[in-house]
């Protein structure tokens, strides 16, 4: 009776610790889906509707972005818009200079970069300039 106990005890403790080592698989899996790189904020901000032309854009990032795999694009009523060369922000960013007044109207910002598992992702931010910017 006391070797019986002794052998549903075991069995019962390697049931224990099975079920704990496969929670704490799932829960390091579920890390590493959440672990690409992702946008966290934006400057002009996603659907923004800006009184005047900005100067900057600028996209901040959860990881430091993986600078040669990186990019900034302008596209706006007639097309491409010139922006400066993309550089290297604080805080996880990346930045570019819009050297020229943007006229009113939609815009997109698009995105392109690689995060710690060097997984390119891309992304688009649309905003508008109203027609009053000055």
């Amino acid at each position: 009776s006391g070797l019986t106990h002794d052998v549903h005890g075991r069995r019962l403790t390697a049931m224990l610790h099975r079920i704990v080592a496969v929670t704490v698989a799932v829960a390091l899996a579920g890390t590493v889906v959440f672990a690409h790189q992702a946008v966290k904020k934006s400057l002009p901000g996603k659907g923004a509707i800006l009184t005047a032309s900005p100067s900057v854009v600028q996209v901040w990032f959860t990881q430091e972005p993986e600078f040669e795999k990186s990019g900034l694009t302008l596209t706006g009523p007639q097309g491409a818009v010139a922006l400066d060369p993309v550089k290297a922000g604080p805080e996880k960013s990346l930045l570019a200079t819009v050297p020229a007044k943007l006229a009113a109207g939609a815009y997109t910002l698009e995105w392109k970069t690689a995060g710690d598992d060097g997984h390119v992702l891309t992304g688009k931010i649309p905003f508008s300039v109203a027609a009053t910017a000055k």
